[in-house]
Order: C-alpha cells, then structure tokens, then sequence
C-alpha cells in the first residue's frame, strides 16, 4: 500500500487560496467602482440637461442682491500654475474696442455677456456678444462658437452651478460681485467637464453689459504646508469626470510614482504644468482602487474594500489604520537587515520601510448615491518626528505638536461634517453653527438628514474632551447615528444604540446628545435626550426650554432607557438645539448661562425669521472667542 502524500504544501495551498480570494475582492470593488462612476455620469449629464431648458427666470434685474455667491464645497480641481494670457479674443461686430483689450489681458475664462430681459422685466438669459479662448473648465476654445447664442444654449451647466446668481446680483446691485468657491459640471461636445472655479463679474453700466472672469481655485499651496507639518496627504476620485488627484503627500505616503501626463516626455515641466491645467479624464477610479489595494498588508484588504464600499454607497470612513507595505526596493533591505540582525526577514516591520497610516473618508455631496467624488485623507502615524523630538526642548516641541493637533483636527472636521443641504420641504429650513473654543476644537457634531420614509432626522452630541481624539470619537458617534437610523427605530431606540457604541468603544469615555425625527406633514418632533441640555422652543418671539424626560449620558452604562417625548410645531416656531459650550462661561453657573441664552433668542427673535437668520444672530450675540468649550447650533424653522 503506497504511503499518503505528504501535506507539507498545505499551507502553501491555503496562502494561494487566500490570496485568491482578497485578488477577487478587489475585482469585485473593482466592478462596483465602475457601475457607481457610470450612473455618476448619467445623473451629472441628467441635471446638466435640465440647466438647458429655458424658462423664465424669478429673480428681477433690480433690486437687492448679494455681495457673495455660495454654492459647492469640496478639495479644488486645480493646482496653482499661472496660465499664460490668452491668444484669442472674439467680439460681435459694434462693441467698444477697449473691450477687446481687456479681455486680451484677463487670465481666466473671460466673456460679455449681454442681458436678455422678459417681457415681465425679469433677466431671462445672457447673450455672449465677446469672449476669450480659455473654456470654463480649463481647456481651451473656439470663442467664436459662443457668440451671439444664449448662455444657457452653450453652456448650461452655467444656470445649474449658481453663475446666473452672480450675474443677476451684479445687475441688482450695479457694482462688481466676487463669488466663493462654485463647483461647475457642464457637458461640452458630449464629454462631461468639472471644475471648481471663483469669479468676479463687473456691470458695464454704460454698454448694459456684463464683464465676467472665471478662474481655477488652487489649493496647492494650503495642501503643502499641511501635508509637511502633518506627514498626511489626499486623494480625490472624481466620478463624474473620472479624474483622479493625488497629492504628492499621499503618493509619498504609499510608495508610489507620479507618472507624467499622457503625450508628456519625463522634464518637460512646461508641459506638465499646462497638462495640469486641463479637466481630460485620467485613469478609472477602478483601477486605483485595485493599486491601493495590492499596497496594503492582506490582513488590511477586507476592511479597505469595505471602506471603498461605504464611499460609494455616499458613506462616510470614520477612521481605520492601515499598513502599507513597502516598495521591493526597501522590501529587500528590509529582509537583509532582518537576516544580518537574526530577525525573520519574510516580513518586514515599520522600521524596515513598511508604514502604519490611518485614513478618513467622505462622499461629496455627503449622503448622495451615487456621489459625485470621494475624498480621502491619510496621516503616516508609523513614528514621531525624530527632528523634532532631538532639535526642539520639551516645551516647545509639546506646543508645536498641539499646534499640528489642532490643525489636522479642524482639517479633518472640515471635510467630514460639510454644511447642510437643503430639506425638500419649502416650510422647513435648517442651519447650523460651530465655534471652536480658545483651546481648539472638540466634540461637538450634528446631523440633520431626510430618511427614505419621509421624517427628517435632526441630532446634536457632544463627545466628552478636547484636540484630535474628541473630535475622532465626534465622528465615530455621528457615522454610527448615520449607520442607526435606518433601523426604523424610534428615537428612544436609536439613543439606546447610540449609547451601546459610546459604552463599548474600549475608552472610558462620555457623551450627551438630543436626537429625533421630525415629520413633515404632521410637524410632530418625537425626540429624546441623553443627559443633553434641553432645547428651545420659541414661539411668536418668546422662547421657553422644552423641559422633558430624559435618560443618562451616554458611557455610563452598556443598557439605558430613553424616553421619547412628543412636541408639535406649528407655523412661525423655530427649535434650537445646542450643546453645553453655548450656556457655560467662565464664572457663571449654569442658571445665568441658560437665561443669558433666552435673552440673547428673544433678541434674536426681533430681527426676522429663518433657521439662518437664527444661527448668525446668536454666533454674533451669544458665543465669543474666548468660550471654554465649544459651541455647536442646529436651528429648524417651520414657515407660516
């Protein structure tokens, strides 16, 4: 009888095997990515369609306008290289010649526009009657194309991205309006173009025109300085246009190599600097998705496809560590100082090139699905800066550390918790406000979202402490929230969840919060409230706290019931729900603090309504610089 076969490639079999199933992991994210950027597309090519139809306007071409336009958020799609001064200038024949010379010298994507007036007097359109060769997207074009014909014909993604705001404010107010950051998306030829752009548009008040120059946002310069006193980078997949920006930070970060533009020889900085320029999709977030994730230890590859996923979905990453291996080069160093020291050399460590970075991640616009883009930011936490710890003395280099702290924290904070979007309810409007103290930034999140059944999800909590890691438990509190409330719980239900993943986080650590669901039709706030101070309600000018059952902060114990409590707005009501930081002062018991901020409403009250009108209100009246804690505001206003 032959002998059984030795099983000594057994565990050679189950590494194959492994490997074979984080390969097809990835295949699968692979596939998703790709379906996720196609439906991107089609919803992007979808509302840009609707910017072309033409309709009447509703804004009058007089009256008060705004000084500043807002509009999209989000990592800028440019660096910061100059563009040379445009070669070509069209112009409809009858135009001053001046106007000509001025666009001749203008760097960004210059036009004038010609207003076309209803009947009724309100602004219907722009004719472009002169312009200059840059696109609005960066590239360049033929002027000629755009001459005589509607703006909303040529370009409309132009209606869509609040330009026409601009334009219409300008007219309003008959002097030049510089507008905040707009994230433009327009069809052009049939490809989709994106771009983040800030503009100023002058009235020619003689000529009944319009000067208009758009220009790229560069954020380059901010990035660097954070990139090199933080050790972190960025990266951000467009959908929409299937570009991809890494940061050199984070391209340091995992070991790889910036290969030049397509059509640009290796040195040609020239070249490389007007490829930069432009919007032409890059490679498919697809196939990024696989490099990062052959990059990292096969332990990590399960937790970074589920990351990706959540990002596709519109989630949000909270916060998860990494290792990435090394590159072959410091790979086989790494073995050969491990053979030479007795170590294993199968594996490297950090100190042989291998780093230990933790990532965080958000979907813009947050919640979308599909999203639009995805943003990731990374921090190398492998160890402590060696120059710093050996060239500073311990005071200094304590302080300059808590300077960094504060400002990875308020980075962070930044792209993770974005303003609030818009209810689909025109009776309910929401705003927000967050002052940090004077000691940085700290625990305080919120969270206000439409769930699929229709209620509106309102929530304010305070994560106990202060610096990166109150901030960090911030989010992990208001992603689990995110992540809850489509269990159909009540909002009892949902505290007790809440308080189960503040209790067992492993940190001995606390938190309150107020959180509830809000029904549109019935305007009936079902809300609970875990240690948290009570909210406001103010009706017809006069606020009073709604003083109700409540359970415990959370983290004190792993089972606690919340009561829910039931209030009904009517018309004209406006619901503040805030955190300790706005009713605590220094030398103040907490008595005076709640009835300073009753005075300060009912002064408030006075100057009009609107959740917006609120917040700004008690930002300027109420929360100094120089608070304790941080102070955080969510506002809900029902029009009458």
């Amino acid at each position: 009888m032959n002998s059984p076969a030795p099983t000594s490639g057994r565990p050679q079999d189950s590494a194959q095997t492994r490997a074979a199933a984080l390969d097809d992991a990835l295949r699968a994210l692979d596939s998703l990515a790709l379906r996720t950027a196609a439906l991107a597309r089609f919803r992007a090519r979808e509302r840009v369609a609707e910017g072309s139809e033409h309709h009447p306007a509703a804004a009058p071409a007089t009256g008060a306008g705004r000084e500043s336009v807002r509009s999209g958020t989000g990592p800028f799609a440019y660096d910061d290289t100059i563009a040379d001064p445009p070669r070509e200038v069209v112009a409809l024949p009858g135009l001053p010649p001046w106007i000509r010379d001025v666009l001749g010298v203008l760097r960004g994507s210059s036009t004038v526009l010609r207003p076309d007036y209803a009947p009724d007097g309100t602004v219907h359109d722009f004719i472009v009657v002169a312009a200059n060769h840059f696109e609005l997207s960066g590239q360049e074009r033929a002027g000629a194309d755009l001459l005589g014909r509607p703006l909303s014909e040529t370009r409309p993604g132009a209606r869509t991205s609040g330009m026409y705001d601009a334009y219409r404010a300008a007219l309003a107010k008959g002097r030049p309006v510089s507008t905040d950051t707009i994230d433009y998306v327009d069809v052009i030829d049939g490809t989709l173009q994106r771009a983040r752009l800030r503009g100023t548009v002058s009235p020619l008040t003689t000529e009944g025109l319009l000067l208009t120059n758009w220009e790229p946002v560069g954020e380059a310069r901010i990035s660097r300085r954070i990139q090199e006193s933080s050790r972190m980078g960025w990266v951000e997949w467009d959908l929409v246009t299937g570009r991809v920006q890494w940061s050199q930070g984070l391209r340091e970060l995992l070991g790889l190599t910036a290969p030049p533009p397509e059509g640009v020889e290796p040195g040609d900085t020239r070249s490389v600097d007007r490829a930069a320029r432009t919007v032409a999709p890059a490679r498919s977030v697809a196939a990024d998705f696989m490099t990062v994730g052959r990059l990292l230890e096969p332990d990590d590859v399960p937790g970074f496809t589920e990351d990706m996923r959540a990002l596709l979905a519109g989630g949000e990453i909270s916060g998860r560590e990494v290792t990435v291996r090394a590159r072959d080069g410091g790979r086989a160093q790494g073995r050969e100082r491990g053979r030479a020291e007795g170590r294993d050399g199968g594996r490297g460590r950090a100190g042989d090139g291998d780093r230990r970075v933790r990532w965080l991640g958000s979907a813009q616009p947050p919640g979308a699905n599909p999203p639009e883009s995805l943003l990731v930011a990374a921090r190398d936490i492998t160890e402590q800066d060696e120059r710093l710890r050996t060239a500073l003395s311990a005071a200094e280099r304590l302080r300059q550390e808590a300077v960094a702290e504060r400002r990875v924290s308020e980075t962070f904070r930044r792209a993770l918790t974005p303003p609030l979007a818009a209810l689909t309810s025109r009776r309910l409007s929401v705003s927000a406000a967050y002052v940090a103290s004077e000691s940085g930034i700290g625990g305080d999140w919120y969270k206000c979202r439409e769930l699929p059944d229709g209620r509106v999800l309102l929530a304010v909590g305070d994560a106990s402490g202060h610096g990166v890691e109150a901030a960090s438990r911030a989010v992990q509190q208001r992603s689990a929230l995110a992540g809850l409330a489509y269990t159909d719980g009540d909002a009892g239900e949902l505290a007790a969840a809440l308080g189960e993943v503040v209790y067992y986080a492993g940190i001995d650590t606390t938190a309150t919060a107020v959180l509830g669901h809000l029904d549109p039709e019935t305007r009936v706030l079902r809300w609970a409230s875990a240690g948290h101070p009570a909210p406001v309600l103010v009706r017809d000018g006069e606020p009073t706290l709604l003083n109700a059952a409540q359970g415990v902060m959370f983290g004190v114990t792993p089972e606690a019931a919340y009561p829910v409590n039931s209030t009904r707005l009517r018309p004209g009501d406006l619901l503040l729900i805030y955190t300790d930081g706005v009713i605590e002062r220094r030398g103040m018991d907490i008595d005076a603090g709640v009835a300073a901020l009753l005075s300060a409403v009912r002064h408030c009250a006075c100057r009009g309504e609107g959740a917006q009108t609120a917040t700004d209100c008690l930002v300027e009246t109420l929360l100094g610089p120089e608070a304790e804690d941080d102070a955080t505001i969510l506002a809900l206003h029902v029009a009458r």
